[in-house]
């Protein structure tokens, strides 16, 4: 029988002046160097979704926590079935255990990305209300939002990696500066050093550099936005609407590198149906690992193709969910979803796709009743 040391909100020290307890949730498929995340406090639990299955070597600080997939499964029962592997996906048990265990506020981020001075700060304070804060809105109707705003050396802009390819025109991609108020419930910090940009821009243009973050508070966004887990905070209520889609195999052709983005516009639907905001910008992390383009340029291509009809389906099935709780909505978008999905005239292949993502989303709702 495995036997389970949890994190719990008692394991920290509360911030001065912010009663909210926070962990981070790293998913981490093999040794990472553990210096990137030096700038997080030690009294902060760390949960680690431990997607090597147990290879991973104890890094020498304290309060982290390792769930390889006995722990996994033995922590989370009949709905570990609702836990994705080998992907970036497998980031989601780490955030049904911090629901699970009571946190107010998760950090997500990626194994390869440093953290910095001020990081936990930046992203705690990010999150909350708002009134009349700057925000950036679509020109376009159903525009998307850029958080990126370099350019390459030859004067192409920069767009983040799930930007579609469709809305890349001067006129579709203008924005427009609005204020804005409400509860922001999701923070999107960016990264410099190795962006996260479609494979493609990457093998034709080079790397960037820097991504342009403009000075001051954090940005909102609204209307859609590429929504990168690599380094994103959000409170607890949101877990249950936030999943991170799995890879898939269908007839051999892998759908992948759609997890966070996808996942990403689903819970931003629902956010807008509540009113609730997303903010971008700070807090900046060094990215420190590029996968081979080739094989980046590849796994993405299946879903750009896929991109669009999947976000027609979604913005149909949540245009149907009454507000509610994060629980509530959710699980009744993935009702709508899938009935949609049946009656799709999407290709044959597409809608196996969408059927399969549609039976992962139901087991991950469930996991929350």
């Amino acid at each position: 029988m495995t036997t389970l040391t949890v994190p719990s909100p008692a394991d920290q020290t509360l911030r001065a002046g912010d009663e909210r307890s926070v962990c981070v949730v790293v998913p981490i498929p093999n040794d990472p160097p553990w210096e990137l995340f030096d700038a997080i406090p030690t009294d902060v639990p760390i949960i680690v979704s431990d997607d090597s299955d147990g290879r991973l070597a104890p890094p020498g600080r304290p309060n982290v926590y390792y769930f390889d997939y006995a722990a996994q499964a033995a922590y989370a029962g009949e709905h570990y079935a609702a836990m994705p592997h080998k992907s970036a996906a497998s980031r989601n048990i780490g955030h049904y255990i911090a629901w699970k265990e009571g946190f107010d506020v998760v950090i997500a981020l990626d194994y390869d990305c440093q953290t910095r001075p001020g990081w936990l700060e930046a992203h705690l304070g990010a999150l909350g209300r708002v009134e009349n804060a700057p925000g950036v809105r679509p020109v376009a109707p159903n525009g998307w939002v850029n958080p990126v705003t370099n350019s390459f050396a030859n004067g192409d802009a920069v767009y983040a990696r799930g930007y579609p390819y469709e809305w890349r025109a001067p006129d579709l991609a203008r924005v427009t500066e609005v204020p804005t108020t409400g509860d922001v419930v999701l923070n999107l910090g960016v990264w410099d050093g190795i962006l996260d940009l479609n494979g493609i821009d990457k093998l034709y243009g080079g790397e960037p550099g820097d991504p342009g973050v403009p000075d001051g508070p954090p940005r909102i966004a609204v209307g859609n936005i590429p929504i990168c887990g690599m380094n994103t905070a959000f409170v607890r209520d949101l877990i249950p609407a936030y999943f991170f889609l799995p890879d898939l195999w269908v007839n051999g052709w892998q759908l992948s590198r759609h997890d966070d983005i996808w996942g990403g516009y689903v819970v931003k639907r629902l956010m807008d149906r509540r009113g609730d905001l997303m903010s971008f910008g700070g807090p900046v992390v060094g990215h420190t690992k590029q996968t081979r383009l080739e094989r980046v340029v590849v796994l993405e291509q299946w879903m750009h193709l896929m991109s669009m009809p999947f976000y027609d389906l979604v913005d149909e099935a949540a245009s149907r969910v009454p507000t509610g709780t994060y629980v509530e909505m959710f699980g009744h978008f993935v009702e709508e979803y899938r009935s949609l999905v049946e009656t799709s005239t999407t290709p044959t292949h597409y809608r196996e796709v969408y059927r399969q993502l549609g039976d992962w989303m139901s087991r991950w709702a469930r996991a929350f009743r």
